[in-house]
C-alpha cells in the first residue's frame, strides 16, 4: 500500500478545509443549498482515488463538529460523490461547460439516492434548513416523507451540484495541468 506524500496530504486538507468552510458559510446564512462537496468533486483530479476518498470520508465527519450534528450520517453520500467525480474526470466530463453541468446532475440523482434513507430513517425527513423547508413545504402539501424527501432533495441538489460542477469546471480550466491527476 502506497503511503500519501506531503503533496497528497496538504491537498488534501486544503480541500477539506474548502468542503467545511463553504458549508459552513452556507449553513450560518441558511442558504438552500450546501456548497460542501466542491473539495470532495476536485480531490479526484487533484490527488490519486484513496486520498480523493479520504476528502470525502472525513469533512462530512469534521463537520459534524463544526456545522452540524447530521453531517456524518451523510459520509457515504460524500464517497459516492467521489466515487462519481472520478468516474466523470476519467471519462473527460470536466473538459467542457456543458458536460461539468450534466456530471452536476448525475452527482445529484446519486446523492438524492444515496441520501433519502438516511434523511427519512435516520432524521425523519428533517436535517439542515434548506432541504428541511422544501420538504416541509411538500408534506404539507399532502405528500409522503418519502416522496418529499425525495422530491426536495433532487430540486436542492440539482442546484447544489450543477453549481459546485461549475466552479470545479472554472478551477480546473485556471488550474496548470502538471497540479492536475486527471481531467
Amino acid at each position: 500500500m502506497r503511503r500519501m506524500n506531503i503533496r497528497h496530504i496538504s491537498i488534501a486538507a486544503a480541500l477539506i478545509a474548502l468542503n467545511l468552510t463553504l458549508g459552513k458559510t452556507a449553513a450560518t446564512l441558511a442558504l438552500p443549498v450546501y456548497m460542501d462537496t466542491i473539495g470532495t468533486i476536485l480531490a479526484p483530479a487533484l490527488l490519486p482515488l484513496g486520498p480523493a476518498l479520504a476528502v470525502a470520508i472525513i469533512s462530512p465527519l469534521v463537520a459534524g463538529l463544526v456545522i452540524h450534528p447530521a453531517f456524518p450520517a451523510y459520509t457515504g453520500t460524500g464517497i459516492a460523490i467521489s466515487l462519481v467525480a472520478a468516474a466523470a474526470l476519467r471519462l473527460g466530463a470536466f473538459k467542457r461547460l456543458w458536460t461539468a453541468l450534466l456530471t452536476g446532475f448525475v452527482i445529484a440523482l446519486v446523492a438524492t439516492i444515496v441520501s433519502a434513507p438516511v434523511t427519512v430513517m435516520v432524521f425523519g425527513g428533517v436535517t439542515l434548513s434548506g432541504t428541511s423547508a422544501v420538504n416541509a413545504v411538500l408534506m404539507a402539501a399532502g405528500n409522503s416523507i418519502w416522496k418529499s424527501v425525495i422530491t426536495g432533495s433532487m430540486l436542492v441538489e440539482s442546484v447544489d451540484k450543477v453549481a459546485a460542477c461549475a466552479v470545479v469546471w472554472v478551477l480546473l480550466k485556471r488550474m496548470p495541468e502538471r497540479l492536475r491527476t486527471t481531467a
